[in-house]
């Protein structure tokens, strides 16, 4: 339940891994205001969640390289 060792884990410091998960906690709001608006309008924004997960991925992957 507890890994202290976590950011280490994934080759950041402490700061950085606070900067990161802040940055991709404010994605993952704007993208759920986005998803809502789509849940109502499905002709608009049909594209972004897919767009999202996979630069979300991309930037997973790269994170403490």
């Amino acid at each position: 339940m507890f890994n202290f060792t976590h950011p280490k884990d994934v080759g950041m410091g402490y700061v950085h891994h606070l900067k990161f998960s802040w940055c991709e906690s404010i994605r993952s709001f704007g993208i759920c205001i986005v998803m809502l608006i789509h849940g109502i309008f499905p002709f608009i924004l049909d594209k972004t969640f897919s767009k999202y997960v996979d630069k979300a991925s991309d930037r997973i992957k790269t994170v403490g390289s």
